[in-house]
């Protein structure tokens, strides 16, 4: 029994039984205190909690170290509503990514359980969840992560919050000067570290087994869930990881000197120089509206980074080693990732995505543009999106289930084609975006899948038809049979094989869910080989 369940069970705080409604927890009590939760009102028989903390408030001496164990409270709180979400700079309305105006606070460490227990040994297999937003924006409360429907086909569903952009991420000599591990810049992982640790000490009140836990993330959050599955603080913690667009097998390769000398410029930029702990002092007494505005001046004043010791190594080789989590994996992409993430970007020129494709590829500019030429002569800022897409989250996606397969562990890629359609994914009450009632204008962009994830087509967006509804009761099923038994195959499914490097067949997301060969096989096999090549 945990410390702190000891001592609230002395002063005779939990002498009464756990209440269990029919088909639903009302009461639960965590390592920190009783928190009273609320029947969901879109799946029958899951119970829900929101807003319980995992950690302490990270505020002025705990901001920049790692999480510190959440502060114990007498009687029972109502877990009724999100926690505020982590600091981050509001974004446009006139974005698919738009967020409005959230509440937003330092003191930011909740998450949110769905649990589709009926009893206290239920045992379920349980699905930890960490958003996208490129690590400086987004939160685990939005209505499109509303967890009861993945639940209710017998799962536990955990979505969290976790420190973003400088908070979560700001690399810096004096930080790494006063860590125990010699270490800065990676406290938004440490928070998802966390969560897992938090959840090995609790979830089993919520009907949760701590043994078969699941991690799955989204854009940034893909990245975070592989980079956890290449920690080694995460040994013994995940039994399983899915990535939705991951991109940490190309990137996530900042070391620690490059992490300090962009920490040292943020720091500057806010008027602070030296390494020493008077500057350490004047960052944490600074406002956190004073951080938010230099970094949209400064750059974010952080990234996830290979820090010595929450990523000892670059991912790509962590994973090939084999040392970390061997596991299974389950990952993949959408067909037309960048159509949402450049959605306002206007036309560009032959002459400009030369100059892109350069950049990138250096001498095998013109070996890449040829693979892609019917699309350049269609439109260079096309061609400019797909190419993007292909060379970070599909290739990522796919090199990351290679390298899994070549360990000898189980890996199952996906190919998202199906074309969504288009609404603002995290402001339900302002979502036509285009005001043309959700027409299907950007194919398969990224995070549009995420609706489908969670089966809450119902629940968020517009312009759902039946066979939408059809390819989310699919994937949704994937995901948790994944989840149980680290297969995502169950009757009633078409078949998902096992990924196999030597047959690159993957499977498809769209009306027809069928197995093939990577649609993008050429592409890919061409682009791999140029990243070996360069490393």
């Amino acid at each position: 029994m945990p410390l702190v369940k000891r001592f609230l069970l002395i002063c005779g705080l939990i002498s009464l039984p756990v209440s269990v409604a029919v088909g639903e927890f009302s009461q639960v009590t965590t390592d920190s205190g009783i928190y009273e939760g609320l029947a969901s009102q879109y799946a029958d028989g899951v119970s829900v909690f929101q807003g319980i903390s995992y950690a302490a408030p990270p505020v002025r001496d705990l901001r920049w170290k790692p999480p510190a164990p959440a502060i114990p409270f007498a009687g029972v709180r109502q877990a009724d509503r999100a926690g505020p979400a982590c600091w981050q700079a509001r974004n446009s309305d006139d974005s698919l990514y738009a967020r409005g105006n959230l509440n937003r606070s330092e003191d930011c460490l909740y998450l949110n359980v769905f649990s589709g227990a009926d009893n206290l040994n239920a045992n379920l297999p349980v699905m930890v969840w960490f958003h996208g937003g490129g690590n400086t924006a987004g939160h685990g409360g939005p209505l499109i992560f509303e967890g009861s429907n993945l639940a209710s086909r017998g799962a536990v569903v955990v979505t969290a919050n976790y420190r973003l952009g400088a908070f979560g991420f700001l690399a810096h000599p004096a930080l790494t000067s006063e860590s125990e591990q010699s270490s800065s810049g990676m406290y938004g992982i440490l928070d998802q570290v966390e969560v897992l640790r938090w959840v090995q000490n609790n979830i089993a009140d919520f009907g949760g087994d701590p043994s078969r836990v699941t991690i799955f993330g989204q854009s940034a959050g893909g990245t975070d869930v592989c980079l956890i599955m290449s920690s080694p603080l995460s040994e013994g913690l995940v039994h399983g990881v899915i990535g939705q667009s991951p991109g940490c097998i190309k990137t996530s390769n900042t070391l620690a000197e490059q992490g300090h000398e962009r920490g040292e410029n943020f720091a500057r930029a806010l008027g602070i120089v030296g390494t020493g702990d008077s500057a350490l002092e004047a960052m944490r007494e600074l406002p956190p509206q004073q951080i938010i505005s230099a970094m949209s001046t400064a750059g974010s004043g952080g990234g996830p980074l290979i820090d010595g010791y929450v990523i000892p190594d670059r991912p790509y080789n962590q994973l090939q080693s084999g040392q970390q989590n061997r596991i299974p994996v389950l990952v993949g992409g959408l067909a037309d990732e960048y159509f949402g993430l450049q959605q306002l970007s206007p036309e560009i020129t032959e002459e400009q995505l030369d100059s892109y494709l350069q950049s990138a590829f250096g001498e095998a500019a013109t070996e890449v543009k040829a693979a892609y030429n019917d699309i350049v002569k269609e439109s260079p800022l096309d061609a400019r999106k797909v190419i993007t897409g292909d060379d970070g989250f599909i290739l990522s996606s796919r090199m990351w289930a290679r390298l899994v397969e070549a360990r000898g562990d189980d890996a199952y890629v996906y190919f998202f084609t199906r074309k969504p359609p288009v609404f603002r994914l995290y402001v339900p009450e302002e979502k036509d975006l285009n005001n043309d009632g959700g027409q299907r204008t950007l194919g398969a962009y990224h995070s549009g899948e995420l609706a489908y994830v969670f089966d809450n087509l119902d629940v968020v967006g517009l312009g759902w038809d039946d066979a939408d509804r059809a390819l989310s009761e699919t994937i949704a099923d994937y995901w948790v049979n994944f989840a149980r038994t680290g297969n995502p195959n169950g009757p009633g499914l078409p078949h998902w094989p096992t990924y196999d490097a030597s047959t690159d067949v993957v499977q498809i997301l769209d009306v027809k869910v069928e197995s093939t060969v990577h649609p993008r096989k050429a592409e890919l096999d061409r682009m791999e080989r140029l990243y070996l090549e360069s490393r």
